[in-house]
């Protein structure tokens, strides 16, 4: 898309519903507002690939938390996209104690623009810090600690992983001439087995939820017994009945493929054995953990022929369908025995597979830059006009 079409798709002033805003659950945003993260990570990408410098921001600095739950290309996604529009990035590891949420949370934030937070290894526990890290940031804000406070974007937690999945839509979107080329495609959204086993439900739980809004014919596929987080095959299907769409699930990976357009095999813990390891940790008995993991491993066993394999890609569009993954994938005969896909199947998808991780920092950058300018369509068309160039 040329720049200037990107521009014309962008909202005049004060049409940014983004504003100020926190980015936590696509869910809770609009199909507009998911339209406009997308636009404005192409128009800074588009900047990139001219050589114009985007620098926003004359100084701040930007906060990273990963806590347990550590991501290299999430975590240099955050750094370029954050140094991309002239931010520093300042990296925390762990969580800020409950009783020191308040001082802490101020202490990092007084010239902060951005937090960004990854935070997904316990059930129904990251989503609720991240909204008391948002809520005790609001508080200082209107007490007076802060003049201004930093947005904090869910970098991926139990619930969601917006920066991933909105990646994902905007590589779909790229490949298929546009978001409103989804509608009719038939995706498919699979369980595949890893010997890890213990992944969080943030990327398929988020994908589900996500592309189910655009009128895609949106297929869920898993063994018995891994199901996602409660609500989220019911939002699926009420998002794809307002979208002209279909949801439908299954526990066959062969049905799934099945003529596909698109195909995401990627592992992920069951919703009931991460509620027990939540359970175990508030018990604080760590041994329980460890054998509870053990045990879903061994269970992992019986489903090892979910495996995206060559001949499973053939029943797909063939070479007209796109594989996702939000990497890094277990890749059978390289990273472990068997996993969820693999190595002929990766290396003849690996350069699409790359080309969708690298999205992630224009996300990011765009997020940022939406929660901090009412108008983002000036700010890229100024940039534009300077014409700074990154490097001589």
């Amino acid at each position: 898309m040329e720049f200037e079409e990107i521009l014309s798709s962008l909202p005049e002033k004060e049409g940014n519903g983004l504003y100020r805003k926190d980015f936590l659950r696509t869910w809770d945003m609009s199909d507009e507002d998911i339209k406009l993260i997308a636009s404005a990570a192409a128009g800074l990408k588009a900047l990139r690939d001219r050589n114009i410098s985007s620098k926003f921001f004359d100084s701040g600095i930007a906060v990273s938390m990963f806590n347990n739950s550590k991501n290299m290309g999430m975590e240099f996604a955050f750094a370029s996209g954050c140094d991309m529009l002239g931010l520093t990035l300042r990296e925390m590891s762990g969580r800020i104690g409950p009783g020191s949420l308040a001082e802490t949370a101020a202490m990092v934030s007084y010239m902060a623009d951005v937090i960004g937070i990854r935070d997904g290894r316990y059930i129904e526990k990251s989503s609720r810090y991240m909204t008391r890290m948002v809520n005790t940031l609001k508080e200082s804000r209107d007490n007076g600690v802060m003049a201004q406070r930093p947005y904090v974007i869910n970098l991926g937690s139990d619930e969601d992983s917006p920066v991933q999945t909105i990646s994902d839509l905007e590589h779909m979107a790229l490949h298929f001439g546009g978001i409103e080329n989804l509608r009719g495609k038939k995706i498919a959204v699979t369980w595949a087995y890893s010997p890890d086993g213990t992944r969080p439900l943030a990327v398929p739980n988020g994908i589900v939820s996500l592309l189910s809004r655009f009128g895609t014919n949106l297929v869920l596929a898993y063994p018995e017994g891994y199901e996602l987080m409660p609500g989220t095959e019911e939002r699926a299907a009420a998002n794809a009945a307002n979208s002209g769409g279909s949801f439908t699930r299954t526990n066959s990976m062969e049905e799934a493929f099945e003529n596909a357009d698109v195909v995401y095999p990627v592992n992920w813990a069951p919703y009931n054995f991460l509620q027990s390891r939540t359970d175990f940790c508030d018990a604080n008995l760590e041994r329980g953990i460890e054998l509870l993991e053990h045990e879903l491993k061994e269970n992992n066993m019986q489903f090892v022929d979910w495996e995206c394999t060559e001949s499973m890609m053939e029943k797909t569009k063939g070479a007209a369908a796109l594989l996702l993954h939000d990497l890094p994938a277990e890749i059978t005969d390289i990273s472990c025995v068997r996993g969820e896909m693999t190595a002929q199947v990766y290396n003849a998808n690996m350069d699409s597979l790359l080309v969708q991780a690298g999205l992630r920092p224009y996300v990011i950058a765009a997020m940022v830059m939406l929660t901090k300018s009412e108008d983002p369509k000036a700010v890229l068309k100024s940039l534009k006009e300077k014409a700074v160039k990154r490097y001589i």
